[in-house]
Order: C-alpha cells, then sequence, then structure tokens
C-alpha cells in the first residue's frame, strides 16, 4: 500500500471497528484520539490558521498499528467473502492442512490466486472496493506478481494487464526469511543458527569489556 498510514480514511475506521463489536463508547474515546490532531502550515514565515484533516493514522503513536490492523480486517473480509466466487482457494502445506488465501503484515499483502482472466478482475475489483472504502491505494509499481513454473505466457500476459502489474519477480527474503523454499528446509534456514551464534559472542564480547571497564575504575 502506497503512503498507507496516512490515506486510511477517519469514517472507514470508526465504520470497521463499531462492525467489529467493539462499544460505542470505546469507538468514541479511539475517535476523539485519532481527530484530535492539526495542522498548520508556514507561510513567509508566519504560520497559517490550523486546520483539522479528515484522514491519516499519526506514526509513532502507540494505537497506530493496532487501528491499522483493524483497517486491514477490512481487505481480508473482501478476499473472504467476495473474492472465492473466481479467485482460488489458495494455498496449503500439505492435504490435511488448511488452506491460505493470503498474508497480510503491516502495509504488505500477498494474495494466492489461480492466474486466469476472471481471477484476475475479481482482484482488481477487491483491491478498487477497498480502496474506496477505506482511502488505501495499491502500489502497482513495488508490487510483483510470482507465476509458477507451469503457467503460460499467453496467461501471464493476460494477468498482468488485468492487474497492470508487469513485474514478474519474488523477493529473495522478506524480514530476513526467504520467500522460496526448495524440498531442502534445512539449507534454507541453516544461516540462522550462525547469525544467532555471532550476534550472542558479540553480546558476549561487549559485557566482557563493560566489567573489564569497571573493575579498572
Amino acid at each position: 500500500m502506497a503512503k498507507a498510514y496516512d490515506r486510511v480514511e477517519w469514517s472507514y475506521v470508526e465504520c470497521i471497528i463499531l462492525k467489529l463489536g467493539f462499544h460505542e463508547n470505546f469507538v468514541l474515546q479511539v475517535m476523539r484520539c485519532m481527530t484530535s490532531v492539526t495542522f498548520s502550515v508556514k507561510v513567509n514565515g508566519k504560520l497559517s490558521d490550523c486546520f483539522r484533516p479528515t484522514s491519516g493514522i499519526r506514526q509513532g503513536d502507540p494505537i497506530s498499528p493496532y487501528l491499522f490492523l483493524l483497517c486491514a480486517e477490512g481487505l481480508s473480509s473482501l478476499l473472504k467473502s467476495v473474492g472465492p466466487m473466481h479467485l482460488s482457494r489458495g494455498v496449503r502445506v500439505s492435504i490435511h492442512s488448511l488452506w491460505i488465501s493470503h498474508l497480510l503484515f503491516a502495509d504488505d499483502c500477498i494474495i494466492f490466486s489461480e492466474a486466469s482472466q476472471r481471477g484476475a478482475d475479481r482482484l482488481r475489483n477487491i483491491l478498487e472496493l477497498y480502496h474506496r472504502g477505506s482511502g488505501q491505494f495499491v502500489n502497482y509499481d513495488k508490487s510483483a506478481v510470482f507465476y509458477s513454473k507451469n503457467c503460460m505466457d499467453n496467461v501471464k500476459q493476460v494477468v498482468a494487464s488485468a492487474l497492470q502489474i508487469q513485474a514478474e519477480e519474488l523477493a529473495e527474503k522478506y524480514l530476513w526469511l526467504p520467500m522460496a523454499l526448495g524440498w531442502s528446509l534445512k539449507g534454507a534456514f541453516e544461516y540462522m543458527p550462525t547469525k544467532v551464534k555471532a550476534l550472542l559472542w558479540a553480546a558476549g564480547q561487549a559485557m566482557k569489556l563493560a566489567v573489564q571497564g569497571v573493575r579498572s575504575c
């Protein structure tokens, strides 16, 4: 999402929290915290009159991440309720495991779907509906589509045209974890124990130097 915190509409936040079942008094207090912000612009060395926006969550505020998670629940609900008509159930790691249609983390989203014209159109409509309701806007320049090896080139062109996402890639790592894994999981994660040991060794050395410094004093 592009400038995710800045684009959240206050009216959407209020509606989504009420819809999730929170008490009206609680919602009122939350909205008071959000709408208390004011801005002024300095022009020629003088501040203008204060004005109040109608959107945006203040970054750094302790409740902002939680509010954004509640806002993202709207997108999740759309994918679960509107998406299944033309979007696939997603992926699963084994026969008896649950299907995963999408993953959300902060302002990033990974959606698993069938590569088809109707699936791409439905996903595009869902994102547009979410944009109209919440104010969130997908950053298509930083978005990418990852196709399976069985996907044909003509299908890729159809999906890319419908979604307006031309990039075909999958980041090697996300939050320091590999995005794509092969059959050998040991090789993909063997760097983690080494890195943790290195951090612990560095911390131990720092502690030794600190103790020596205290003794010398």
